[in-house]
């Protein structure tokens, strides 16, 4: 049977039958782009002093450990909480949180997901959220989710083999927007194909029970 959870309309709603949950009005453009100017300067930064993960070169860049690196994206993960709360079933933690900025021509990603496959109906273990720092559109690299793919063990024994399946969907929305989905749930990153970079921010929470 499948779950179907709301949450009030700031936490967005949850619907387990898709598998992901849009969050409207999450950030104002103006926290936003504070969180995108900090984030920058530790880009600069860690091209002389980088952390293990820490990609400041190349087509797509990347910042480990932000919430740790960056004040500004720490309060967002207690923002979070409610929906996540709706999509991890129990006690869950922060794992990772970093920052992906695909330039034009980049990141592009096979579909994959982000905890094992879910080979049997079970609890979701884990949550992504992806926060963008700038508009996602069709153009610019947005995130590609495959819904209802966390309840096809077909399609997630596929996870980082696929370039596509029917269904996919793109995720669009204004700066502020947030997107939260199970870990469970084929996605990807696709090809930045505008002329500009898109920076977002990335957070990973897990389940602490097993």
């Amino acid at each position: 049977m499948s779950k179907k959870r709301s949450r009030p309309a700031a936490a967005g709603n949850y619907d387990d039958d898709i598998g992901w949950a849009r969050v409207d009005d999450f950030v104002s453009a103006a926290r936003a782009q504070s969180v995108l100017d900090r984030c920058e300067q530790m880009i600069e930064a860690a091209a002389s002093d980088p952390r293990v993960g820490d990609k400041p070169h190349g087509g797509t860049r990347r910042l480990v450990d932000v919430v740790d690196r960056v004040p500004e994206a720490a309060q967002l993960v207690s923002d979070l909480d409610a929906v996540v709360t709706a999509i991890v079933d129990g006690p869950h933690a922060l794992r990772d949180a970093t920052y992906r900025c695909p330039h034009p021509g980049f990141g592009a990603q096979k579909l994959h997901a982000d905890a094992l496959p879910r080979l049997a109906a079970g609890p979701n273990l884990c949550a992504t959220a992806i926060v963008p720092l700038v508009d996602f559109t069709g153009d610019n690299g947005a995130t590609r989710v495959v819904p209802g793919s966390h309840h096809r063990p077909d399609l997630q024994r596929l996870s980082g083999n696929l370039d596509h399946t029917d269904g996919e969907i793109t995720l669009t929305g204004p700066v502020g927007v947030a997107f939260v989905f199970t870990g469970h749930l084929l996605h990807s990153g696709t090809e930045n194909r505008s002329s500009a970079p898109r920076p977002c921010l990335q957070f990973l929470f897990e389940a602490t029970h097993r």
